[in-house]
């Protein structure tokens, strides 16, 4: 323990300790040189880090480009299969799935126009305070007609919504 004592008054004793201006001024010169070291430091590090981000950007876009050509001739050959075969939804593979999904229609709406017109065919009930439509209980009430939403009441069409039929999602599974 008391080698331990002895040790911490001699590293005291050791310690530099400024006592004069002069002392002060080479503290003052070696704290700037030392400042300077390290924005240099940072300075050569944010340099990497530009030449790794380069050389990141430039490998990933040829990768990229591998991935789009595998993806587009695996695209082109289950597109093949799925001609042999109109039912195909999914074709397994030891590395992964080649799959067909079938999407549900996308209903684009026209939020004002479809306002004026649910109200116009008497469908009040499925507006909403701020005067928009229900659109779960409309899809419910209506027809489709084609791209057209007709009220099934009055043969109506109903205008401000389409109906935009979507093809099979294709996608690939690792």
């Amino acid at each position: 323990m008391s080698e331990i004592k002895e040790e911490v008054k001699e590293n005291q004793e050791d310690r530099y300790v400024i006592d004069n201006d002069s002392k002060a001024n080479s503290a003052l010169r070696k704290l700037r040189e030392l400042k300077a070291k390290k924005q240099e430091k940072e300075e050569q590090a944010e340099e990497f880090k530009r030449e790794i981000d380069y050389w990141l950007e430039k490998e990933v876009s040829s990768i990229d480009s591998d991935i789009e050509f595998y993806e587009g001739i695996l695209t082109e050959y289950a597109m093949n299969l799925k001609e042999s075969d109109k039912e195909l939804k999914t074709h397994k593979l030891p590395f992964g799935s080649l799959k067909f999904r079938a999407q549900s229609d996308k209903w684009n709406y026209e939020d004002d126009k479809l306002v004026e017109s649910v109200e116009g065919a008497g469908l009040n009930d499925l507006i909403k305070v701020k005067k928009s439509v229900d659109k779960r209980e409309f899809k419910k009430l209506v027809k489709v007609v084609g791209s057209n939403v007709i009220n099934p009441d009055t043969g109506e069409v109903i205008e401000g919504v389409t109906i935009e039929s979507r093809e099979e999602k294709f996608s690939i599974d690792i």
